[in-house]
């Protein structure tokens, strides 16, 4: 990175901003030092669902007026670093990575869904545990779990579990991306993902979500 790039310090703050504002997440302050052309809320170092993510957590963190403390700021700088030279992530890390996203005990999205759900989440996860170890099943199996997955989402959509609904669209949408490099898939799944978080009652508390065991499972998720 030149130095001669920063012309003003940069206050990491909560959503997205015009360059020359003095205001960006963590993802922002990423692409720029890592030397991007265009500064972008997905730096190109980064894998998009990573850096989604990030951008999520930095947002948790800022406080009413929209600014992340110094504190939380280098909390969520750390974790953004973590995320550094992800951008081509092999298929089997992307796929341990949905796994955990769907059913990792402290922040998988199957804690938001019930009965039908929350067993397609979870054979799904199943699914993309034993791609990510090289087994991957074939194609039938992928569309069974992901018809039981549509199947429970239409039942959940007649009522007000919104959470509890994008967490299952996550999950039959993760089926997707099976011998696939298109990141809009899992772009998709991600921001699936984020809105069942966000949307749950008594939502995922910003430190729970960025703290040390949090950016332990992103630093094992995100080897190559």
């Amino acid at each position: 990175m030149s130095l001669d790039r920063i012309t003003r310090p940069l206050r990491a703050a909560r959503g997205s901003h015009p360059a020359g504002s003095g205001k960006g997440c963590a993802t922002d302050a990423i692409s720029y030092t890592t030397g991007d052309e265009q500064i972008t809320d997905f730096p190109e170092c980064s894998a998009r669902p990573l850096a989604a993510f990030v951008q999520w957590c930095n947002d948790l963190l800022a406080g009413p007026d929209g600014y992340l403390s110094p504190e939380d700021s280098i909390l969520a700088l750390d974790l953004g670093w973590q995320t550094v030279g992800t951008a081509n992530a092999s298929e089997t890390v992307i796929h341990a990575w949905v796994a955990e996203l769907l059913t990792s005990p402290s922040w998988g999205i199957v804690w938001y869904a019930k009965d039908a759900a929350a067993i397609a989440i979870s054979d799904i996860a199943v699914l993309h545990r034993m791609a990510a170890s090289g087994d991957t099943p074939p194609a039938p199996i992928w569309y069974a779990a992901h018809c039981a997955g549509h199947a429970a989402a239409r039942v959940i959509s007649q009522t007000s579990d919104r959470s509890g609904l994008y967490a299952v669209r996550a999950a039959y949408e993760s089926t997707a991306i099976v011998d696939t490099d298109d990141w809009a898939k899992v772009d998709a799944v991600t921001g699936n993902a984020l809105h069942s978080h966000a949307l749950a009652p008594g939502t995922i508390p910003a430190g729970r979500a960025v703290g040390p065991g949090r950016s332990r499972r992103h630093r094992l998720c995100c080897r190559r």
